[in-house]
Parts: C-alpha cells; structure tokens; sequence
C-alpha cells in the first residue's frame, strides 16, 4: 500500500474513533434533572442522584459527590435532559474510594422514554480507571439512563457528562493529519 495512502487511512480511523468532547464543548448534564431508583439510607446528603451532575468528580463518596442507591435487583439511576438531543460523548466517572467493581457490566442506555428499556450507548467492561469515556455516535434521546441489569447491586457514580452530537459533526468535518 502506498506510505501517503496509509498515513491518510490511519489519520482517519484515529477520528473516526476518537469521540472525546471539543474544548469548550457544553456538558448537557449539568443543565439536566438527576433521579434514582433508591436513596442509600445512611447519609443525607452523599448518595442523592443530582450529585453525577454536580461538576465535581471526587471519586471519594465521602466528600458528597457520588450517588448511591440502596442494594437493589437491577438498580438504575436517569438523566432527564428536558429536551432531545443527539448524544455524542458519554463521561462517567466511578467510585474509586472503594468497590469499583459495582459499576461492572453497567448499560448506558439512551432514548426518548423514561425507563431503562432505551437503546444501549455502551457498557462497562473494566473499572481499572476512574474516567470511562462511551461514543454514542448520536444517539438521540431526552433520557440518559445507568443501569445494571440481571444482578443485585448497589449503584454508585461520581460523574456523568453527556455531549452533543454537534460537537461531532465539526469533528466530521475536520482533516486529521
């Protein structure tokens, strides 16, 4: 194969594959209403699902900025974003004062219905590191939904940012050399 040609191939898988938000890019999260299934029953104010979107990704439940929810049969937490979008870029950010591995096997679903029967963005095969980025490849949905299905768990995350897919689309159109 021609060297220049490989180069341009290779340029473009790296894109192609990249799905990290643009600098500047607005976290839709933030903006976003936070619920779970559950509130875990020994703290107040630690564990309440409006924490994954509070801007902070301390992964130490202790400081107040993870959601926990009580140990439940398929237990879910959801992003109510108000109005649709086409998500492009998924952030989650775990617990890692303790037990990541609750978060194993955890689907990021995306769609318009407010339950966890939406279309799967991805889902979590390693907890080794803190930061797990997901490309929903525009995906369109109101609702953003973590859930972990066929096992009983608790749920905990420290961070979710949700990107649109407008970031993607200037991405689309960018030359990678």
């Amino acid at each position: 194969m021609n060297p220049l040609l490989s180069l341009v191939l290779l340029g473009s898988v790296v894109c192609a594959l990249g799905c990290a938000p643009a600098p500047g890019a607005t976290n839709l999260a933030q903006t976003g209403v936070a619920s779970q299934v559950s509130n875990y029953p020994y703290s107040t104010r630690s564990g309440i699902a409006k924490n994954a979107i509070d801007g902070n990704k301390d992964t130490d439940f202790n400081s107040d900025s993870c959601t926990h929810t009580n140990l439940e049969k398929d237990p879910w937490w959801m992003l109510d974003l108000k109005q649709s979008y086409k998500i492009s870029t998924i952030i989650l950010t775990n617990r890692m004062d303790c037990c990541p591995e609750r978060l194993m096997g955890a689907e990021i679903r995306i769609g318009n219905s407010p339950d966890n029967k939406n279309p799967v963005c991805g889902t979590v095969t390693s907890v080794t590191s803190a930061t797990l980025t997901f490309c929903c490849n525009g995906m369109e949905g109101r609702y953003i939904n973590v859930v972990i299905p066929g096992r009983s768990e608790y749920l905990s995350l420290c961070e979710l940012e949700a990107y649109s897919d407008s970031v993607t689309n200037r991405i689309k159109n960018t030359v990678c050399w």
